[in-house]
């Protein structure tokens, strides 16, 4: 079964699962390449990945999960660049037409150092790092709501100990000056029905933060439009 999004508001899709629990090798996560073009694409090789996050936790004087957070993000930041060559993101990956040649698929790999990753490859690339680390991760494609826009976006559902986090790798947000990934704590049933791949459970993930990249406030409904959402703000289901 391929990875990617299979509930974009009230049409499933089969055949999807919208979540993963492993370290990514050969399976197939699906990307977006146009206005109706999906094609399949592979990790590849991302031991430099690896040793980059090793170096960062040597830097670490503390094991919180917030700090070891940042690690994964200024090492998936470090391993793909910026975002101000995007323009070029589809340039590696091979056309539609060649999606059934093996020696063709896309490599999350190829786009190291090419500043133009997106969420799929940052959410992929941070599924493997987070559980490097020994954590209970999930990567996580769903529809999202981003200041009344909708779109597809991928992200990681975290577990550390007893508590639950929302990660997202991709959109950021600033504490203290420093640009830091969204980390959202959220209840236990909430994640254990964000992680289903199952497109019929879910649960909808309200967030507001600060954009330093965009400098913007942004509002984010991750999961969006199930029947129930949890409000980060005030800690309610709505």
């Amino acid at each position: 079964m391929r990875i990617g999004c299979n509930r974009i508001g009230n049409m499933y899709l089969g055949g999807i699962a919208s979540s993963f629990d492993g370290i990514f090798t050969e399976e197939e996560v699906l990307v977006e390449t146009g206005l109706s073009a999906i094609i399949p694409c592979v990790i590849g090789d991302v031991t430099d990945a690896y040793k980059m996050l090793k170096e960062e936790l040597t830097k670490l004087d503390s094991s919180d999960f917030e700090i070891l957070a940042q690690a994964v993000l200024n090492t998936v930041c470090d391993y793909f660049g910026d975002y101000s060559n995007i323009s070029t993101r589809l340039d590696n990956y091979p056309d539609e037409d060649d999606i059934d040649d093996e020696t063709e698929i896309g490599k999350v790999s190829n786009l190291k150092g090419k500043n133009s990753a997106m969420c799929v490859e940052r959410a992929m690339l941070s599924q493997n790092l987070l559980k490097s680390l020994g954590l209970k991760s999930y990567y996580k494609v769903s529809e999202i709501n981003k200041n009344g826009k909708s779109e597809v976006h991928a992200y990681n559902l975290v577990k550390n100990n007893d508590n639950y986090y929302l990660f997202d790798s991709t959109i950021p947000t600033e504490k203290d000056g420093i640009m830091t990934p969204i980390i959202t704590e959220i209840p236990k049933e909430v994640f254990d029905k964000m992680k289903s791949p199952l497109q019929k459970e879910g649960y909808s993930v309200r967030v507001e933060h600060y954009n330093p990249l965009r400098d913007e406030e942004v509002t984010i409904t991750y999961d969006a439009n199930r029947e129930d959402i949890y409000d980060t703000v005030s800690r309610k289901v709505l």
